[in-house]
């Protein structure tokens, strides 16, 4: 070890410790490893909670180790005893007592080398030493460094979903707490862990209004996967997602996501076909994912598939051409399913004429017929 590393840390020379940044980064960088062990040695002595001397020497030791494994690059070679002494402190107290709101001098030395670690993400042989101790930290109820760490973890998810994706369970669960922040880990790991994740849906779902904006997004990311891949899971959580449609930046992601829930389970949006239909009334945008839940729920019954086909007839006169398209193959699955709903001659209809608002009058017309045939069939009650 370096001559004035060993003195400051061997007699904890206070007076001298500035003195190591006199020092090139290149001269100790071969010692470094040696002077964190060394520095854990000292921090889980006995006396350490209050010798004020041994904790400054401690961090100033800290700060010019860490400035120097960064410049010289050197993390690899240091992350073991770098790792070894962050993981220490998880055998300390990490969390303010009483009133006092100053990080306890573990949590000092936790938060100090975090960064050193953590800013390493990209890089897989650091990474798997630190990120199950990461969300170790997570558990141990120190808010400033739970955000940090929530802060790395989330830039790790992108370079190392696998490694996180072991720990599915915790991070929820500090999500839940109320550690938001993690909510952007959740979508990379879904895939992996879709299963830990299905067990707090309804609790994740239900978070929504307590979010930023951007914390919505991350959220609404996860509830678009889910939709996509299993869908099915999300249909108990219909209602709630369909309250959320009044906030304007989640309506059209929520829509398409309810589009894959009705494909999955048209069950679970008959009741809920007015409110969308009012959503659809809102703009043109929404209308398209409308339509198609309404042809989704139209599949489950003759009646259902009247209902639907009223509203999408009286769509196809006043919807945007672009939209045409969608409708008609909402329009034509369900006349194609109960042909008898338009009395068996639908593709004639659809041959008559390239004016939609022709089909839709013809369409409409031989719905109503349909309608009074039944109603006189029934006979007075």
């Amino acid at each position: 070890m370096h001559h004035l590393f060993s003195q400051v840390l061997g007699q904890r020379d206070l007076s001298r410790a500035g003195d190591l940044f006199s020092l090139e980064d290149t001269e100790i960088e071969h010692c470094l490893s040696q002077a964190l062990d060394q520095i854990k040695d000292i921090s889980c002595s006995p006396d350490y909670l209050t010798n004020d001397n041994n904790q400054a020497v401690v961090e100033i030791c800290i700060t010019r180790i860490t400035t120097a494994i960064r410049e010289t690059g050197s993390i690899e070679r240091h992350s073991k005893a770098l790792v070894g002494l962050w993981e220490s402190c998880l055998e300390h107290n990490l969390t303010p007592q009483g009133e006092n709101t100053e990080d306890t001098p573990h949590a000092k030395i936790a938060s100090d080398i975090t960064s050193c670690i953590l800013q390493n993400y990209s890089c897989p042989s650091v990474m798997v030493l630190a990120v199950p101790l990461a969300v170790r930290f997570l558990q141990r109820g120190n808010r400033e460094l739970s955000r940090n760490m929530s802060s790395y973890l989330s830039l790790a998810a992108i370079a190392e979903a696998d490694l996180l994706a072991e720990h599915t369970e915790v991070i929820t669960l500090s999500v839940l707490g109320g550690n938001h922040m993690l909510l952007r880990v959740l979508p990379s790991v879904y895939a992996r862990q879709p299963d830990t994740i299905h067990r707090h849906l309804g609790n994740l779902t239900r978070m929504m209004s307590h979010l930023e904006t951007p914390e919505k997004q991350h959220l609404i990311r996860l509830i678009q996967m889910v939709a996509e891949q299993h869908p099915l899971m999300l249909s108990t959580q219909v209602p709630v997602l369909v309250s959320y449609l009044s906030d304007h930046s989640l309506t059209e992601a929520l829509l398409g996501a309810l589009v894959d829930v009705s494909q999955a389970s048209p069950s679970s949006l008959i009741n809920f076909l007015p409110t969308l239909r009012m959503v659809g009334q809102q703009s043109t945008v929404f209308q398209g994912s409308v339509a198609k839940i309404h042809g989704s729920v139209g599949i489950i019954s003759e009646t259902h598939a009247h209902s639907s086909l009223v509203y999408l007839v009286s769509l196809l006169g006043t919807m945007e051409h672009s939209f045409h398209h969608t409708l008609l193959l909402e329009i034509r699955a369900l006349t194609d399913r109960y042909p008898s709903l338009l009395g068996g001659s639908s593709k004639d209809i659809y041959r008559m004429s390239n004016s939609f608002t022709t089909i839709a009058r013809l369409l409409g017309r031989r719905l109503e017929d349909k309608t009074h045939s039944r109603v006189e069939e029934a006979g007075p009650s």
